[in-house]
């Protein structure tokens, strides 16, 4: 990554506890003074235990405006939201609170005095009908689920700040900040208990490293990059391909590893297809090539 100046930075990050923000908020530590940096964790959580850290709900708009008063950043890295399909089917309210009326909050406290990064998700795609080279930021979303389709709408409440830039991203890969979030820790976690651990074959994500996925989100952040990026993996992999990549690495036991197809999931949320994302935009952008993800 190209050495930052940020002299004149002041980052308000949310959601630092997901998968993908926990590594973006620990590389912003390691560039920042901590009086330049101030992390919001949900309310429930207790870590990470730091001064310039605190639970705050994105629906909480009087604390919002004490933070703005307090800390007055002049950058917002957004990366608070519900993501999990199944908790968005079933409390369809609870994820539009937090990931559009949150959106709206950031968007109205902060969205005219602050340059804002939002972090989508290729989720606002349904995969049913995937490009050739991928989703580029040219292509109409169609979202299937309820956190896609709330990742949409949190998405046209940025397009109205006047420094916006909304990156949507493949599938983070990497270790959370409790081992209990992202696709590695669940999968994981499962096959380490010899839980059954049935994966779509026929679902695929742009899969990128965490740590690979914060240094491009911070230099964007640096170069107070405008406008709509994708920022995934170079090639699509299946989820069952993940599995099998864990489980290999792990030596865990091949019998607990099933091989599924997401027409045969009935009962659980709406399943996408093929999202994968060309982030020939980014790439062009910060001038490097997002390595294939590999564990």
């Amino acid at each position: 990554m190209t050495s930052p100046n940020f002299l004149t930075h002041k980052i308000l990050i949310t959601g630092i506890t997901s998968i993908h923000g926990w590594p973006i908020f620990k590389k912003l530590q390691s560039v920042l003074a901590p009086d330049t940096l101030f992390g919001i964790r949900p309310p429930q959580m207790k870590i990470p235990a730091q001064s310039n850290v605190a639970s705050v709900c994105m629906t909480d708009e009087k604390k919002l405006h004490e933070i703005k008063n307090s800390f007055r950043p002049t950058h917002i890295i957004h990366a608070a939201g519900v993501c999990d399909l199944d908790i968005g089917e079933a409390k369809p309210a609870y994820a539009h609170a937090i990931n559009v009326c949150g959106a709206k909050n950031i968007a109205a406290i902060f969205g005219q005095s602050c340059h804002i990064t939002y972090l989508s998700a290729d989720l606002v795609f349904s995969g049913d009908n995937p490009p050739e080279n991928g989703y580029d930021e040219t292509h109409t979303p169609d979202p299937k689920s309820v956190v896609g389709k709330t990742y949409l709408l949190a998405e046209k409440e940025f397009v109205h700040c006047p420094n916006h830039c909304i990156v949507r991203i493949g599938l983070p890969m990497g270790d959370s900040i409790q081992g209990e979030k992202g696709a590695v820790d669940f999968i994981e976690n499962r096959l380490k208990r010899n839980l059954p651990m049935s994966l779509f074959h026929d679902e695929w994500r742009s899969c990128i490293d965490c740590d690979e996925l914060a240094d491009f989100i911070v230099e964007m952040v640096f170069k107070n990059a405008r406008g709509l990026f994708h920022c995934g993996g170079t090639k699509p992999v299946s989820l069952y391909e993940i599995g099998r990549k864990i489980l290999e690495k792990g030596n865990y036991n091949k019998a607990a590893l099933k091989c599924w197809s997401r027409h045969d999931d009935v009962n659980g949320p709406p399943r996408i297809g093929n999202v994968h994302l060309n982030s020939s935009k980014t790439e062009a952008f910060i001038n490097r090539k997002i390595k294939p993800w590999i564990y």
